[in-house]
């Protein structure tokens, strides 16, 4: 697959008015970029992995914090919550990280060199499903990369709405810096933390159809709430970083990066990872 810009590429460009949108408010969407038939080549694939009957690393994929904390009983896809670093691993996903309909508008952002950092497929369980606390995703990668931005793409597997526990933003807090943030209570803080003077009355939810995407500055505050419908919200997040920044020497639990387009900086980065990794064998 070629990654490296095009013509037919930049058709996925920032229009202006997404670039006002993402210099005002640290976001935008895009409706229909994937078709159902695409999103449930995904949707299955998540679900076989939490049948067993496709590999993955048990310690990438994580259950309801209600599950966990013995408050709620549930088996298979209604007792998850996330796997996470899935395209490090299938091959399906990989490709999606690298889909230029979700690449174009990033060349415009971070430049045409560009890594992959994370890749999240969230189910949000009908009742059970929990919400994420107000937060902003680069307070997490400052600890392991220098960088000035990196950039967030959030996927609307099923549809989004505020039954069901759809994304919210506070339009603009990218131009706040970054925020303190504090421990939370349960499991949940496993993997969590709430930014601090983050006010819920500045919200505004952003519902989204299936095959719709938000791109978000990951300086941006953000969260969602819980489901309290019977319907599944399932979405798949993907964040980029540029290829120039910097990982931070001697951290531990560094994310894996993977390549999408462009040059690697592999002096700087190493290890970039251009291809699946092999699945650890189980205990």
């Amino acid at each position: 697959m070629d990654t490296n810009t095009s013509q037919l590429e930049r058709k996925f460009a920032l229009t202006s008015e997404e670039r006002s949108a993402w210099e005002e408010n640290g976001y935008f969407v895009r409706y229909d970029v994937f078709t159902e038939t695409e999103n449930d080549v995904l949707r299955q694939i998540a679900d076989d992995i939490v049948d067993g009957k496709r590999p993955f690393p048990a310690d990438n994929i994580n259950q309801n914090a209600l599950v966990i904390d013995g408050k709620v009983e549930a088996l298979g896809i209604q007792a998850m919550h996330k796997i996470h670093h899935v395209s490090c691993y299938i091959p399906e996903f990989l490709a999606r990280v690298r889909d230029s309909r979700l690449t174009g508008p990033i060349v415009d952002l971070l430049g045409p060199d560009i890594l992959g950092l994370n890749n999240l497929y969230i189910w949000k369980a009908p009742k059970i499903g929990l919400g994420f606390p107000w937060h902003q995703d680069k307070w997490y990668f400052n600890h392991q990369y220098k960088t000035e931005m990196t950039v967030g793409t959030w996927m609307a597997i099923d549809a989004a709405d505020v039954d069901n526990g759809c994304l919210y933003v506070i339009p603009g807090s990218h131009k706040y810096g970054i925020l303190a943030h504090d421990d939370l209570e349960g499991s949940q803080q496993t993997e969590f933390k709430i930014a601090r003077d983050a006010k819920d009355e500045d919200g505004v939810a952003v519902e989204a159809p299936p095959g719709a995407v938000v791109w978000f500055n990951n300086q941006l505050l953000h969260k969602s709430t819980d489901n309290h419908s019977l319907r599944f919200r399932r979405c798949n997040v993907a964040h980029y970083i540029s290829a120039n920044a910097e990982r931070i020497p001697g951290r531990k639990n560094i994310r894996p990066a993977m390549w999408v387009r462009g040059d690697t900086y592999s002096e700087k980065m190493e290890p970039v990872y251009r291809d699946v990794l092999p699945i650890p064998e189980s205990d």
